[in-house]
This record gives structure tokens, C-alpha cells and sequence, in this order.
């Protein structure tokens, strides 16, 4: 189906979720990548060694995976529009506390932070795509959303080290943390669930509706319609497609990770590259992955 046709049809009030929730998914991974920028530096101040810098380093991912189960559940009860807004307020806030950071311990307990608040992030897009597109639409939506992930990195990871040499690597932080709290506000003001959004035009909610989205699911769970576990919904979270999926996204995140965290130290401290060229360079593998999303967006579409 032509989606473009479709909108004209139909109405875009959708299209604009969904470049909040790319928007959102910058911020997120910026906030992910600001240490890497910054870590030589950090180290150098602190008297960091590199062992200690890999806890600095992991203590988001300790903290992201043990929540991802607790950031679902509060999901459920609270729904998209609240907890979006906590989780972008509190990781940003915790960002911003890293630029004023006194030490090896303060580091690692405001990464830790920093990894609770984004545990719900991509739990609550899932969600918001599922209510928002018709089922035909959502690889096309998916496909938007993640490559906001390597916008982030290849474009804007050079303005962070350009703040860095012009003021110091503390200002990294503040500056990424101050514009996830301004972008919390404006969620928060902005977004609806479909059912409540009053931009929405009625041929648009059924068109979306009709297509399988759930207009009804971005909502909190009311307590009477919440269903424990059984013994079958187990069985689906070890469905061995669901293992494939699981063994994948442990390759890709594995790799992913590398050039969050460790790359560019590795450029200016193992190879002598400057920290200005050693930017620049950080961004070839996320410009790579960025041109290559069109792919997913046809092959969704």
C-alpha cells in the first residue's frame, strides 16, 4: 500500500508521533555516547585507570538490563505518555549531574542512574507504535524510529567533542542532560494516546484502528483487566524463534556497544589520533548503519 496516499486519505496527526519518538531515540543515544567522548579526559582528571573506566562504562548496562522487566511492568500501569516523561526527565537529569561528577564512585552511580531512567525507553515505542500504526505500517515506523539511534552518533557525536575542546568535557554533559529536560517538558505537553489526541481526525483513528493498531492500548492497564503469567506465556518467552531473536540482538548489541563506549579512547589513547580527527572517525560505522536503514523502511513498507 501507498503510505503517502494513504496519509493524504486518512490524516499524518500519526507521523508526528513518530518523529517525537525518533527525536526521543537521539536524545537516548546521545545520552549514551557522551562518556565515550569525554572518557580520555575524564580518566586523565580523575586518575581513572582503564579498568575502573570499564566500570564507569558498564555500570549503565548493569542497571539498563536488571530494570527492563520493572520498566515494563510500571509501563503497563502507568502507560507511554507518564512514563516517557520520567524516564527522559530522570536520564537527563542524571546526565547532567555527570559534568559535575567528583570522582570514579559519582561517575558510576550516575551511570547507573542513567541506565534505570532509559530501561523503559524502547519498551514504550514499541508500545506507542503498536497503538499509533496499522499493522502494515509498523517495520515502516520501527525502521524510522531505530535510526534515530545512528543519527545521533554520526552526526552529532563531532558537536559534542567540538563543546569539549571549545569548554571542557564537563560541559558534554550539560548540554546533552539541559536539552533532555527541556525535550521531557515538551512530551509531556505534547503527546496523547490516539483515543485522547484531539488533532486526530476520526477516518484516521478507524484507519488505524481497522488496520490492527491498538487505539486503545496506550493506556495504563486498569487492575481488573491485569492477567498473571500462566504456564503458555512462559513457554512463548522461550519459543525458539524468540531465542533467535534474543541471540541476535545479543551479537548486535555486543558490537554496538564497542563504539559506544571504548572506541574513541581507543583511536586517541592506542593510536595517537587527535581527539577533533578521532570524532569525526567515531562516526563512519554509524553513518554505515544510518544509510543503510532505507533497506528496512522498503522492505517494511
Amino acid at each position: 500500500m501507498d503510505i503517502s496516499v494513504t496519509a493524504v486519505k486518512t490524516g499524518r496527526r500519526r507521523y508526528l508521533t513518530l518523529i517525537m519518538i525518533f527525536i526521543t531515540v537521539v536524545i537516548c543515544y546521545v545520552d549514551r555516547a557522551n562518556l565515550a567522548v569525554a572518557s580520555a579526559h575524564i580518566q586523565e582528571e580523575f586518575g581513572i585507570s582503564k579498568a575502573e573506566m570499564g566500570y564507569v562504562f558498564s555500570a549503565f548496562a548493569w542497571l539498563y538490563t536488571l530494570c527492563q522487566i520493572p520498566g515494563g511492568w510500571f509501563l503497563d500501569r502507568v502507560g507511554s505518555r507518564l512514563t516517557y516523561f520520567i524516564a527522559i526527565f530522570g536520564w537527563s537529569v542524571a546526565t547532567l549531574l555527570q559534568g559535575f561528577a567528583t570522582g570514579l564512585m559519582s561517575l558510576i552511580g550516575l551511570r547507573a542512574i542513567t541506565g534505570i531512567f532509559e530501561a523503559p525507553a524502547f519498551p514504550t515505542n514499541n508500545r506507542m507504535v503498536t497503538s499509533w500504526f496499522p499493522e502494515h505500517e509498523r517495520a515502516s515506523a520501527v525502521g524510522f524510529y531505530t535510526s534515530g539511534q545512528f543519527v545521533g552518533l554520526a552526526f552529532l557525536t563531532p558537536l559534542l567533542i567540538w563543546i569539549q575542546e571549545l569548554l571542557s568535557w564537563h560541559w558534554v554533559f550539560i548540554v546533552t542532560g539541559g536539552i533532555g529536560i527541556i525535550w521531557s517538558l515538551i512530551w509531556f505537553k505534547v503527546y496523547q494516546p490516539p483515543r485522547l489526541t484531539k488533532s486526530i481526525s476520526k477516518a484516521e483513528l478507524d484507519y488505524i484502528r481497522d488496520g490492527g493498531g491498538l487505539v486503545d492500548g496506550d493506556a495504563p492497564v486498569k487492575k481488573e483487566a491485569r492477567q498473571p503469567l500462566s504456564k503458555a506465556d512462559w513457554k512463548l518467552v522461550f519459543h525458539r524463534k524468540l531465542v533467535g531473536v534474543y541471540l541476535g540482538q545479543f551479537a548486535v548489541t555486543s558490537t554496538l556497544w564497542f563504539f559506544l563506549t571504548w572506541f574513541p579512547n581507543y583511536l586517541t589513547q592506542e593510536k595517537g589520533i587527535t581527539a577533533l580527527k578521532a570524532g569525526f572517525m567515531t562516526t563512519v560505522p554509524f553513518l554505515a548503519a544510518f544509510f543503510w536503514r532505507p533497506a528496512v523502511w522498503l522492505a517494511g513498507g
